[in-house]
């Protein structure tokens, strides 16, 4: 059927005026979107302020030191004369259901004993710090398989070693010098790409043949690590006991017995080997010295590692919050500045990497709980070259959760009169001193793909750093706040 000609005009003149109307609502101007929802500038104001923080170093005795990372040497500082000397102790892992070759195999001796050809340790250095061919002398001392360290314990940096040493006539002692750098070694093999720098310290073959005839005896000993270190190898500790100048960052050490065994008429050499692994107790000991003159230099602060000095800052909370009770605090930054170390010396310690700031009421269980950073009691950030400097961009909620946490605390309310507050707080104030402190802690981080911190631990390397600070340089803490115009 056909349309009638004045119909269709009429219905493209309705369409015509639908699109109109169309494009007239839905323009391309959104300013005002959103307006219903959110407040116009001119609800709200912003002011700044800046305040005063006053810091102070202090020296920590121990750290939290369950690690895979292990230092062994003795190091002076050549900027500020202190010295620090690390030991320590590893336990050593072996695979579930261990095993040497069958007996009738293996090599033995005229009393049909199978016995070891030798047996070692190596000490893999993954990196040092000071001179590789300055020469350093250690104790290899074997632990007390009576004495366990007990897994479940937190053991620290002042962890007291000679407690579980083992006391029988026939107990390791092995006293051995070292470089970084093995002159014993050929240049050619050095040099090889299979080749790992390491401290070669060889055993008595009696100790390897024991351990092979303790299979035999006792297989039921070598089923998991638990059993192995309680009847086979309870550990070794690894001191210090002369030469100055190297520290040496151990990442794994292995003990290697050596023996022979027959297989098809033909003697082929073998080798069994435990390693100290992270599923295993590794512990550092770590002994500083010459700290005295830092800490009482009040014209800067220092931040020193390992299990050194820590930098301790009194935040200003009362300034920051009082007079400022209708405001919102969006931000408070502050940042740390490094003195330059302008001695000439190819051994100067290098800065710390990464530093957190962290609440100090909070910090002991941090490590010991294996806690991350939240941005609320804890924060890190890193050294940034260009600037010589630390900065926290914004520790608003970190200085608020610790302002507010004494509030409530204390018990004090809104309600209160501002005698009753006074008073409330200065009670509580009273037994909790360090409420409005925070520390400087130097910290070696891992992370996952999306570079969140899966771990977080002291930094034990050697490093030094000084910041502008003490009492004579008071750090700046600059505060951004908002509120509502009324």
């Amino acid at each position: 059927m056909k349309m009638l000609p004045f119909i269709k005009k009429y219905i493209c003149l309705c369409t015509i005026v639908i699109i109109a109307l169309t494009l007239t609502s839905c323009n391309d101007d959104t300013n005002d979107i959103g307006q219903s929802v959110m407040p116009g500038q001119d609800l709200t104001q912003t002011s700044d302020s800046l305040y005063y923080a006053f810091s102070q170093s202090v020296r920590i005795d121990s750290l939290v030191a369950n690690t895979t990372d292990c230092y062994l040497g003795k190091v002076t500082d050549p900027e500020t004369g202190s010295t620090t000397i690390s030991s320590f102790l590893a336990q050593f892992y072996n695979l579930e259901n261990y095993s040497f070759p069958d007996k009738d195999s293996m090599m033995c001796d005229e009393n049909g004993f199978p016995f070891a050809d030798s047996v070692d340790i190596h000490l893999y250095i993954e990196s040092y710090y000071g001179d590789s061919l300055n020469s350093m002398k250690i104790a290899v001392q074997e632990l007390d398989s009576a004495n366990i360290p007990s897994e479940d314990n937190t053991y620290y940096t002042n962890f007291k070693a000679d407690n579980y040493l083992s006391k029988k006539e026939d107990a390791i002692y092995k006293e051995t010098t070292f470089s970084v750098t093995d002159l014993n070694m050929p240049d050619s093999l050095r040099g090889s790409d299979g080749y790992s720098r390491h401290i070669r310290i060889k055993l008595p073959t009696e100790y390897g043949t024991k351990i092979i005839n303790r299979f035999y005896e006792h297989p039921e000993y070598f089923k998991n690590a638990y059993q192995f270190i309680r009847h086979v190898m309870p550990g070794f500790y690894f001191k210090t006991i002369a030469g100055n100048g190297t520290l040496i960052n151990c990442d794994v050490a292995t003990v290697n017995i050596y023996f022979r065994y027959t297989y098809n008429d033909s003697i082929y050499n073998g080798i069994q080997r435990v390693a100290s692994t992270g599923e295993v107790l590794q512990n550092n000991t770590i002994e500083n010295k010459g700290f005295e003159t830092l800490i009482n230099d009040t014209s800067c602060t220092y931040i020193k590692t390992p299990a050194g000095l820590f930098t301790e800052v009194v935040l200003p909370l009362d300034s920051i919050f009082e007079g400022h009770e209708q405001d919102s605090l969006n931000s408070a930054k502050i940042i740390l500045k490094r003195i330059n170390n302008n001695q000439l010396n190819k051994y100067n310690l290098s800065t710390a990497d990464q530093l957190m700031i962290i609440d100090k009421t909070t910090y002991q269980g941090f490590f010991e709980n294996k806690k991350l950073p939240n941005g609320k009691t804890a924060i890190i950030t890193s050294f940034n070259s260009s600037y010589n400097s630390y900065t926290y961009q914004n520790i608003a909620t970190l200085v608020s959760h610790m302002y507010n946490n004494m509030l409530n605390q204390a018990g004090i309310t809104s309600s209160d009169s501002p005698s009753k507050k006074a008073e409330k707080k200065a009670t509580w104030i009273a037994t909790h001193p360090e409420w409005n402190k925070v520390l400087l802690v130097p910290v070696s981080t891992e992370t996952n793909a999306y570079g969140a911190y899966t771990k977080v631990s002291h930094n034990l390397k050697m490093t030094s750093t000084r910041l502008l600070g003490g009492k004579t340089s008071p750090i700046q803490v600059s505060t951004v706040y908002s509120r509502f115009k009324k």
